[in-house]
C-alpha cells in the first residue's frame, strides 16, 4: 500500500472509503474520501479498493420556483482542499453565491474574522476534518473541535445576531453541544457520527435560498443531507425576494 491509495477498514465493515495520507511502519493515517473524518488503522486491517470518484454525486435538493429572489452569500472555510473544491462545485450547481477558502483547522480562529470583514457573508461554513477519541464531553478528546469552537466564538464576536450571520460548524464526530453553545446555528454531530463532505453545503444552500421573512425548516433541511447526522436551532432564511414595479 502507498500514500494516495484508496482503502477501506475492517472496523467499518469496509463501508467507508478512505485515502492513505501517511504511513509509519504498520500504522496508516487515513482521510475520508467522502466523509469528513481523519482516522488511523493497522495496515493489516485495510483492504485496497478500486472504488473511484464515480461514487460522488451532487444530490438534487431544490425545485426552482418562478419567484425571483436573491440567495444569501455563503463564506465556506474548509480544512481540506479537496473537499473545498467539491463544495464549490456543488454551490455552483445549486446556483448560490459562495466564496471558499482552504485554511487548516488550527489557523481558522486566526483568519476567520478578517474574512468576515472582507466579504460580509450571510452564512459562514466552518468545516474540515475531526475525530473523537475518548470521552465525548471532553473537548480535548476531539481532533479539531477546539479549533471549530474558537472559530465560532470569533464569528459570533463579529456578529452576535444568529439570524444576521448563520453559522454552520463541525465535521465528523465533532463536539456538537459545545459548538451550539459557542453560537453555531447548525453543528455536527449530536450522535458523534460521520458526516458527508456535502452535508454542510446542502444545509447552507437551503438556508441561503429560504426567504428572510421565514424560518428555515431545519428538520426537513437536515433530512435532505446525505448523512442526516447534524442538528441545530431555529434559524431564519437569508434570501430576499425581488419585486418589480408594474408587474
Amino acid at each position: 500500500m502507498n500514500i494516495g491509495d484508496l482503502v477501506t477498514r475492517k472496523v467499518d465493515n469496509h463501508k467507508i472509503l478512505f485515502r492513505i495520507i501517511k504511513i509509519e511502519k504498520d500504522k496508516v493515517y487515513l482521510k475520508g474520501e467522502y466523509v469528513r473524518l481523519i482516522a488511523t488503522a493497522n495496515i493489516n486491517e485495510l483492504k485496497l479498493t478500486d472504488i473511484s470518484q464515480q461514487e460522488y454525486i451532487i444530490p438534487k435538493i431544490i425545485e426552482e420556483t418562478r419567484v425571483k429572489s436573491i440567495p444569501g452569500l455563503i463564506l465556506h472555510i474548509d480544512g481540506d482542499e479537496h473537499y473545498l473544491k467539491k463544495a464549490m462545485e456543488a454551490y455552483k450547481t445549486y446556483n448560490v453565491p459562495s466564496i471558499g477558502y482552504y485554511i487548516s483547522e488550527e489557523q481558522m480562529p486566526y483568519k476567520i474574522k478578517e474574512l468576515l470583514h472582507k466579504h460580509h457573508p450571510d452564512i459562514v461554513v466552518i468545516t474540515g476534518h475531526d475525530a473523537l477519541e475518548g470521552e465525548r464531553n471532553n473537548i480535548n478528546s476531539y481532533l479539531h473541535s477546539r479549533d471549530f469552537l474558537k472559530s465560532v466564538l470569533e464569528a459570533r464576536n463579529y456578529q452576535s445576531n444568529k439570524d444576521s450571520l448563520v453559522i454552520i460548524a463541525g465535521a465528523c464526530q465533532s463536539y456538537y453541544e459545545a459548538l451550539l453553545k459557542a453560537g453555531a446555528n447548525i453543528a455536527s454531530s449530536p450522535t458523534r457520527d460521520n458526516i458527508h463532505l456535502l452535508d454542510p453545503v446542502i444545509i447552507a444552500t437551503l438556508i441561503a435560498k429560504t426567504d428572510v421573512s421565514e424560518y428555515a425548516r431545519i428538520k426537513e433541511i437536515i433530512n435532505k443531507t446525505i448523512s442526516k447526522r447534524l442538528g441545530g436551532i431555529e434559524t431564519k432564511g437569508v434570501a430576499r425576494k425581488v419585486y418589480l414595479g408594474g408587474s
